[in-house]
């Protein structure tokens, strides 16, 4: 279980919902990788790694991924250039999860301001870098799933 952040192009007065299925529509329509994205995933990557120091990159086109195993476990995925997402496990509470949502909202402006897609929150229902999305707000998110699995007995790692 996860948190996660989508990159979605939404037109004017657009809902998150439609531009969610007209994400889904533009994957079921798409068959090539974009090539002229290339310097899109370089941004992406440059810019992540200033911020997660130790990520690991990994390149299997038409599948990228940017992950902080062993850090905030942070994930960038890019599928065929075009659908991207942010993603991090639910194991932080407190100020350990908002210090690691903080980061969500930097690396989702790196990505956001590399690729012109707009982050959203699914959780919140709400744009993360230019909507009124804050770290503490996500942070509440994760207390209650954290209170969830402790009330189950679940535990992390």
């Amino acid at each position: 279980m996860s948190y996660d952040i989508y990159f979605v192009r939404r037109a004017p007065g657009q809902s998150w919902d439609d531009a969610l299925d007209a994400l889904e529509a533009e994957e079921d329509a798409r068959e090539a990788e974009v090539p002229s994205s290339r310097g899109q995933w370089e941004q992406v990557v440059s810019g992540v790694q200033e911020i997660l120091a130790g990520a690991l990159v990994v390149e299997d086109p038409p599948v990228r991924e940017i992950d902080d195993r062993g850090g905030t476990e942070i994930q960038v995925s890019c599928f065929s250039s075009r659908e991207w997402s942010l993603t991090v496990p639910y194991w932080s509470s407190g100020e350990a999860a908002r210090a690691i949502a903080a980061q969500l909202r930097a690396v989702a402006r790196v990505v956001q301001d590399a690729t012109g897609l707009e982050a959203y929150d699914p959780q919140l229902d709400a744009a993360v870098v230019s909507g009124d999305w804050t770290p503490e707000k996500a942070a509440v998110v994760f207390d209650q799933v954290a209170r969830s699995f402790e009330q189950r007995g679940i535990r992390h790692g």
